[in-house]
């Protein structure tokens, strides 16, 4: 009988190349968030330091920085934390996206999958059928050879 084929295997290929791509997206984007965070998280952090700041200043103000100036940096830093926010969001965004193109790409290479353990499975029954009906006919010409054997 002639070796296993899937006549897909190409597709198959493809799909799980796809897969791996997405994978390597879906991480990328993981990543990209994480850091997003950490931005946020260091954007609080100045936003807690110039309020501290600028209640210092009040309290002991000098001379050399006037509030006015204390003010625009706390303005500056609030500022500076809502584009981390957005950029934080547009990469949950990201990973949301490619969390979906992961799921889709594993369901394509898992459809194809199944077809090739279906097409294995049914090569594999037939080769069986053919072995069994080969050794039968085997058995068969023993058989027979031996009667006439005995019969002479």
């Amino acid at each position: 009988m002639k070796p296993f084929r899937f006549r897909a295997d190409v597709a198959l290929q493809l799909r799980r190349r796809e897969h791996d791509r997405a994978l390597v997206t879906l991480a990328q984007a993981q990543a990209a968030l994480t850091a997003a965070l950490q931005s946020v998280e260091q954007a609080d952090q100045a936003i807690r330091d110039a309020d501290s700041r600028l209640q210092e200043a009040m309290r002991v103000p000098d001379p050399g920085t006037p509030l006015s100036w204390y003010r625009s940096w706390r303005l500056r830093v609030r500022s500076d934390r809502r584009h981390c926010e957005e950029r934080f969001q547009a990469r949950e965004r990201d990973v949301r996206l490619a969390s979906a193109n992961v799921t889709r790409s594993h369901q394509r290479v898992q459809s194809l999958q199944r077809l090739h353990d279906l097409a294995f499975a049914e090569w594999q029954r037939k080769t069986e059928r053919i072995e069994q009906r080969t050794m039968d006919e085997l058995a068969s010409l023993r058989f027979t050879r031996r009667q006439e054997r005995i019969a002479k």
